[in-house]
């Protein structure tokens, strides 16, 4: 059987583009993370779809004027949640802080934090007017 020349042209192509579907079937299946970041690169963020499992929403960040209206988070009872909304404070850090608090006791003052690893001088001053220390108050005997 002799072929034309277009049905030669046909064939070709079509060898080709099997040849081209194998190969990016291995490269997808030898390297899915690269395969899937190649596909969502030029896609647009509302329509690519999530390459990970969603992170959990970080809760907002206190600011100055949400402290004056609601007054400063206290040390002693703050959850590890509450802690985290501190400017510099993230999950492993505000673990640590609550740690500490049930390792050593009470924090006296918010300078007691220096104890707490990860905790330098310079983000103590960033959070010194977001937190306070309150004292314990002893009930009438």
């Amino acid at each position: 059987m002799v072929y034309r020349r277009r049905e030669l042209w046909l064939l070709l192509f079509l060898a080709a583009t099997l040849g081209i579907g194998l190969a990016v079937s291995q490269f997808r299946s030898g390297f899915p993370d690269l395969a899937e970041r190649l596909e969502n690169l030029d896609a647009d963020a509302e329509n690519a779809a999530p390459a990970s499992p969603p992170i959990p929403a970080r809760p907002p960040k206190i600011s100055e004027a949400q402290t004056k209206l609601n007054g400063r988070l206290d040390l002693n009872r703050a959850t590890a949640d509450e802690l985290r909304r501190l400017p510099g404070v993230g999950p492993t850090l505000a673990d640590q802080i609550v740690q500490a608090r049930e390792r050593k006791g009470r924090f006296a003052a918010v300078e007691d934090l220096r104890t707490v690893p990860g905790m330098g001088a310079k983000k103590i001053e960033r959070i010194h007017d977001l937190v306070t220390v309150e004292e314990l108050t002893s009930s009438p005997k």
